[in-house]
């Protein structure tokens, strides 16, 4: 066993280095994001409002190094924050004006809440989430909000609990009862939000490793407990994580995600099991026994990707570079050919990558059927690899970006930094 009853690794305790500081390349990419927002808000609701007036919220994308679509049946995963945010910027109007005004910078169009906020009807769905946790929240105040992000949608980075904690972030300005809550409770009342307003079935992940995210550190998550270990990349200098977007974008509440959900937790019931951790060989034979193949196939991976995770997580503990990469594509091909949340795209740019030098392994992440892979490669790799896959991917034009892991979501009171040369990050 690599974990006890309370989800903790059964290893000797390592503490993790001390939280660094945001690097200066990452402190400028916020700056700029709340700048243009900032000049967005004026645009849009005021030409003359006082810097002093502004609130915001800001938080990161995440990318998962390995335990994919397990988060929602009580597994272990490793995700890491990123630093492409989400910005919610924006004013107090009243109490009594009777909707929050938003203005989405990628969609280009406004959408209008009405106070209280429980009425979930003609909310356009890129505002749901907003919706969401302004309901949840019990905010009753009214705003106008500008959302702007570097993160791409669809791309499998979690620009929903980005959103979403952005947005709790923002208001938490404004309550103190807000600002109270733990961070578990965040990420809890956040994924609640997603569940009932955007109605889509994800687990805590996302939202658990945007709020809690440590910089220099990814995050052990263990679903079920939800107890988390602080894990140090450390072998960054080594090898690096390199994502890949395929330009392909995803869209989870297309239906697809829930009915993997509804059948992994049919499985569940089969076994008459209460979680799958519990799920042992017997089990499993009961599920097989169904003849459901479907059934059987999700199972596998799930069972699977789970234990991948715990010896992933290992590995990079002890710096075990080539087994933590032969982990990674073992994911992959799970995915692809067990879960089936692949893609044409997907597939290529991981073969492709595990053709070159360098590479360690490769495989997508996030809610599939299209958005990103991560590979890991040896630093002086890196750019044989791009352009490797610029020469021979056939789905499009990718973009690449280097993974460093940084802090989680943070709330902002005074953005008078983006005028002088003051850092508050």
């Amino acid at each position: 066993m690599l974990s006890d009853e309370t989800g903790r690794l059964d290893i000797a305790p390592r503490l993790p280095p001390p939280e660094r500081d945001d690097t200066r390349e990452v402190a400028q990419t916020k700056l700029s994001l709340i700048r243009e927002a900032f000049e967005i808000y004026k645009e849009q609701f005021d030409k003359d409002v006082e810097p002093t007036m502004i609130r915001a919220g800001i938080a990161p994308g995440r990318v998962n190094l390995i335990g994919e679509h397990v988060d929602y049946c009580d597994g272990i995963v490793l995700p890491m924050a990123v630093p492409f945010y989400v910005v919610v910027l924006g004013v107090y109007v009243d109490e009594d004006c009777g909707e929050t005004q938003i203005y989405s910078s990628y969609k280009k169009e406004k959408a209008r809440i009405t106070a209280p906020y429980k009425d979930a009807r003609n909310v356009a769905f890129w505002a749901s989430y907003i919706h969401g946790v302004m309901t949840l929240a019990s905010c009753r105040k009214c705003f106008n909000i500008v959302v702007h992000s570097n993160l791409p949608p669809g791309s499998g980075m979690s620009s929903s609990a980005a959103l979403e904690l952005a947005t709790y972030k923002f208001l938490a300005n404004f309550d103190s009862d807000v600002e109270a809550r733990k961070p578990l409770d965040i990420a809890l009342l956040c994924r609640e939000a997603e569940h009932r307003f955007a109605h889509v079935p994800c687990g805590i992940m996302d939202q658990f490793v945007v709020t809690l995210a440590y910089n220099g550190c990814a995050l052990r998550i263990d679903c079920r407990s939800l107890q988390y270990e602080l894990i140090p990349a450390l072998f960054m200098d080594s090898a690096i994580f390199l994502v890949t977007n395929s330009g392909v974008k995803h869209e989870l509440g297309n239906g697809e995600y829930a009915k993997r959900r509804e059948v992994v937790d049919k499985a569940l019931k089969t076994c008459d099991a209460l979680s799958w951790r519990d799920v042992n060989d017997e089990k499993m034979d009961q599920i097989r026994a169904t003849g459901n193949e479907t059934m059987v196939q999700y199972s596998e991976h799930v069972i699977d990707e789970i234990k991948r995770t715990e010896t992933a997580t290992i590995a990079l503990l002890d710096n075990n570079v080539k087994y933590f990469g032969e982990l990674m594509t073992e994911s992959h091909i799970s995915l692809r050919d067990k879960y089936q949340v692949s893609c044409e795209e997907l597939d290529q740019l991981v073969d492709i990558a595990l053709k070159q030098e360098g590479v360690f392994g490769s495989r997508m992440f996030g809610g599939g059927f299209g958005g990103c892979t991560i590979t890991l490669v040896k630093p002086s790799f890196v750019q044989p690899l791009k352009k490797a896959i610029l020469e021979k991917y056939t789905g499009g034009a990718p973009t690449f970006f280097v993974c460093e892991p940084v802090s989680g979501a943070k709330k902002i009171n005074d953005i008078s930094f983006i005028f002088p040369k003051k850092n508050l990050f």
